[in-house]
Formats: structure tokens, C-alpha cells, sequence
């Protein structure tokens, strides 16, 4: 219930300047002690801005439609239209039960104040009727439940309902097409929305997936309880889904969040699967990219969890996208994360295979950046010392970095000097197990790192 410090931003949640002065003179009746002012005040209100709502809603539904010529009639004609405006959104389902009681709760109130009826109206029940018009009605968007819903659904097999189907795009047209919803309507959109997705219609089924990912785009607490609850948590076991909750994670990783265990679990078989299945044709800016689904996810859990739960499918992405940079931003401060992502990288750089030595030597100058952030100096060290193992073994593009001097990775060449410099013993150490070599480390930064120009 309102208390006296927030009326006035219950003012400000009112939409139409109209009803907002009829509730800021309710108010001010109410700071008077005229309570039976505040309340009929705010039953006038009220009612005028049902009546305009529905007005907007009979242009889409015709029960609506109906409702509002006949009480905007008995409204010019004087008659009480009131209680026909009460029992008829009720019965059409336009409004909720709770709504429509508490309607004939106010409309009794107002009776009582209205009248001399020898009921004096408290400070409680003035304050109980202005919050609930305001937050019940008066701030939020046309009146619809069922009606307009179906009306959404309807539409779905309309080719051109996403003109574009870039994210920025689906999220501005989902908002349109929500914004005249009560809130109260959203649980139930969504349930039509996930059974479309298994519809027989190709159309509506991309138009309802799209649907849902501009909804989890919206990133409203309310909105993402419910995709988690009647998306998330009730279909993860179903693998016509499986499209569909990679794409709804990667729009919104907060998803996660609060999921059941059996959910994560199923999760992240279904991730596995899309790893396995993905092929260079996919982008990862794509939403159906495991990639997109893991950056997007780990924003969102913390290292503990998000390894308990996806590690598994961490290593197999790292061994299929070992070079994506999306996937290098995502391991920022996630040092047991890149320790795994580490040794599947290092393994490639020293690979015997000459195919894997040299595709990570041409991926490594376009990632230098964000080795260079990542890795510590003594890791960069064994990176090096590694692609200097393949190009032993005749790695041709591994041999190019040896041969100037590796040049193309400044800054994971300054790590290594830098490494080399400060841990002599254990740089000539490291030289002699793994490229069986005996060099001391000032030998070693002289021969493979430093250029004629002493750079």
C-alpha cells in the first residue's frame, strides 16, 4: 500500500496527463484529510481510463469493440455504465478475476463515500484505492489478455512479421507487439509461443521462435522468470527445443541463472550436441552458435559454477574454436578457465602434426592481443618454446615465426624476453627438456628473439 513518501511517484508511473491531474488532485484531497474526495476521484479516473483503453483495444478485438460502443453510449446517454463495463470485460476476459474484484470493491467504496450512507472513509482505504487504481490500472498499457494474445499468435504465419532478423531488429518489433500487453498476459503468450515452435508450419515456427528470443532480448526480470519456467526448465529434455534454448541463452545468458540442476545438467548436453554439430558455415555472431551460447552464459556464473556444470563442453568448443576471439574475451579474468584453454593451445602449437603446428602459428599473430592479456610471462615462454618444437619437426609456417623472430607476436615476444630475463636457471632448464638443447637464456633470447636491430 502507498505510503505518503511515494504517492507522488505513483503519479509519475500514469502514462495519459489527463488521468495523471485527476489522480494528483485525488492526492491532494487525500493530504487535505478529504478522503472520500481521494477515492472518488480515483474512481472517475479509473473508469475514464478503462474506457480509453478499451477504445484502443476494440481496434484490434472485436469483443472489445462491442463493450466499448455500448458504454461509451450509456456513458452519453447518462445512463450508470459502471457496472455493464465490470461484468462485461470480466466475462470477455479482458480483465483478471482479482482485477474485476477489486473494480466492484472500488465501485462499492464509491457508493458508500459518494452518498450519505454514514460511512466515513479512513486514511487506509483512501490509500488502498489510490495504489491499487494506479498500479492495477491507471500505469499500465491497454487492457488484454486472451483476446490479444490470440490475436499475436494468429499472426504468425505472416512471412514479413520479422522484416529483419538481426537481434537489434527482433527485440524493437517484439517490444511493439507487447507493449499494448498487460503484464499479466505474458506467461500465457509465452505458452502459445512455445507450443508454435513445434507447429507443422515452417513460418510460425521461426516467427515464434524469434518471437521468444525478442522477448528474452527484453531482459525484464518478469519476462525472464517465465522463460526459464515454461521455456528452459520445461523443455530442455525435448530436442525439438534444443534451436530455440541456445538461441535464448545467447540472447540473454541471465537465463541461467537460476535454473534447476536437472536443467543445467540437460543444458549442457544440448550445448555438447551443437558443438559437435557446428561447422565453419555458422558465424558466430549467429544466435544458434555454441560459442554465442558460452560467451553469452559466462558473463553471467561465476568461474565454480560455470565450470561444474560446462566444463566438459568448454573443452570441446576450445578444441573446435581454439582461435576465436570471442571466445578469448569470454576467459578475462578466469584463470582456471584459460589454464584448460591453455594446455589445448599449447598442445597445438607443438603439435607433431604438421597440419596443427602450422594453423595455430597463422592464427597466433591475429590473437596476440589477447594471449598477450591473458597468459603470464612463463606461459608465454612455453608458447614459444613450443612452436620452436614444430618447426624442429619441419612445421613450414612455424619455422616463418623462427625465422623473424616472431615479429608478428610483439607483445607475446616481449613476455617471453621478459620471462627469459628474470628466470635464467629455469629458462635453460626448460630449453634442454623440451627442445633438448643446452642454451643459457640470454643465448636463447639472442638467437630466437631478438632481430638485427636489437628489437
Amino acid at each position: 500500500m502507498a505510503h505518503l513518501t511515494d504517492m507522488e511517484e505513483l503519479l509519475a508511473t500514469i502514462p495519459a496527463s489527463t488521468i495523471r491531474d485527476y489522480m494528483r488532485e485525488a492526492m491532494s484531497c487525500y493530504m487535505a484529510g478529504a478522503y472520500r474526495g481521494c477515492i472518488v476521484l480515483g474512481y472517475i479516473a479509473l473508469f475514464d481510463d478503462l474506457l480509453a483503453k478499451l477504445g484502443e483495444l476494440s481496434k484490434v478485438n472485436a469483443n472489445a469493440k462491442t463493450i466499448f460502443v455500448d458504454a461509451t453510449k450509456k456513458k452519453s446517454d447518462q445512463d450508470v455504465y459502471e457496472s455493464y463495463l465490470i461484468d462485461q470485460l470480466s466475462s470477455k476476459s479482458l480483465i483478471s478475476g482479482l482485477d474485476a474484484a477489486f473494480l466492484t470493491t472500488l465501485r462499492t467504496l464509491r457508493n458508500k463515500s459518494a452518498h450519505p450512507s454514514g460511512h466515513k472513509p479512513s486514511p487506509e482505504e483512501a490509500r488502498f484505492i489510490f495504489y491499487e487504481t494506479i498500479t492495477r490500472f491507471l500505469s499500465r498499457p491497454i487492457l488484454s489478455t486472451t483476446q490479444l494474445v490470440d490475436e499475436i499468435i494468429g499472426r504468425l504465419n505472416n512471412t514479413n512479421f520479422f522484416p529483419a532478423t538481426v537481434s537489434d531488429d527482433i527485440k524493437v518489433v517484439v517490444s511493439e507487439e507487447i507493449s499494448a500487453l498487460h503484464h499479466e498476459a505474458i506467461p500465457q503468450l509465452i505458452a502459445k509461443l512455445t507450443a508454435s515452435v513445434v507447429s507443422t508450419d515452417a513460418t510460425v515456427v521461426k516467427n515464434s521462435s524469434f518471437f521468444l528470443v525478442g522477448l528474452a532480448l527484453q531482459d525484464k526480470d518478469s519476462i525472464n522468470k517465465e522463460l526459464q519456467n515454461r521455456v528452459l526448465n520445461a523443455k530442455s529434455d525435448n530436442p525439438q527445443y534444443s534451436s530455440l534454448l541456445l538461441q535464448l541463452l545467447s540472447a540473454n545468458g541471465k537465463l541461467i541463472v537460476g535454473v534447476t540442476p536437472v536443467c543445467l545438467g540437460r543444458l549442457s548436453q544440448v550445448l555438447s550436441k551443437q558443438i559437435e554439430d557446428v561447422t565453419a558455415a555458422l558465424s558466430e555472431s549467429k544466435l544458434l552458435h555454441p560459442t554465442s551460447t558460452i560467451v553469452s552464459i559466462s558473463k553471467h556464473l561465476d568461474e565454480t559454477t560455470l565450470l561444474a556444470n560446462f566444463q566438459s563442453e568448454l573443452e570441446k568448443l576450445f578444441e573446435k574454436r581454439p582461435y576465436s576471439q570471442n571466445l578469448l574475451n569470454a576467459l578475462v579474468g578466469r584463470p582456471a578457465t584459460f589454464a584448460i584453454y591453455f594446455q589445448i593451445v599449447l598442445a597445438k602449437a607443438g603439435s607433431a602434426s604438421f597440419g596443427t603446428a602450422n594453423t595455430f602459428a597463422n592464427a597466433v599473430e591475429d590473437i596476440d592481443d589477447a594471449l598477450s592479456e591473458l597468459t603470464s610471462d612463463e606461459q608465454a615462454f612455453q608458447m614459444v618454446v613450443a612452436i620452436l618444437k614444430a618447426a624442429n619437426w619441419g612445421a613450414f609456417d612455424s619455422r616463418g615465426l623462427q625465422k623473424t623472430k616472431f615479429a608478428a607476436t610483439p607483445k607475446l615476444r616481449a613476455k617471453v624476453i621478459s620471462y627469459a630475463t628474470a628466470n635464467k636457471a629455469d629458462t635453460a632448464a626448460y630449453l634442454t627438456a623440451h627442445l633438448s638443447i643446452s642454451m643459457s637464456s640470454e643465448g636463447f633470447v639472442s638467437e630466437y628473439l631478438t632481430d638485427e636491430s636489437g628489437a
